[in-house]
């Protein structure tokens, strides 16, 4: 690695990051769901970060000792042991949910044309085709 690569003068930058707090665990008590509202408004007040994870130094501070916080690639988590109570991540890459909005139906879905749709296990693919 040569001189000039090392003291390279061009900042490193991230693309644009939108964070949100996503509480997956019900909190245990009043305290704890403070704490978690405390955490969800600094995170509202810094949602525009180049880098999400500049945020996990003043997460921690206002989690205080009891709870783990830590950085993945590009989201903080905070957990009470063993699970991961929440996370905060990129709004513009991610979809977490709190715990207590509805899950998002899952499997296969069915295309709105038939024509066009792939075999689904266990359904019968019908050759008709659709009215207008």
């Amino acid at each position: 690695m040569s001189q000039s690569d090392k003291f390279d003068p061009t900042a490193r930058t991230y693309a644009a990051q939108q964070a949100y707090l996503a509480i997956e665990q019900q909190p245990y008590d009043k305290a704890e769901q403070q704490l978690l509202e405390q955490v969800r408004r600094y995170v509202q007040t810094h949602s525009h970060q180049n880098d999400l994870r500049d945020l996990a130094g003043a997460i921690r501070e206002l989690m205080g000792d009891a709870y783990q916080v830590g950085c993945g690639s590009c989201h903080i988590w905070i957990k009470r042991s063993p699970e991961r109570l929440a996370v905060v991540a990129d709004r513009l890459t991610t979809a977490y949910r709190d715990w207590f909005e509805p899950r998002v139906p899952g499997g296969p879905r069915r295309s709105i044309r038939t024509e066009q749709g792939l075999p689904v296990a266990g359904v019968l693919i019908t050759t008709s085709t659709p009215t207008r």
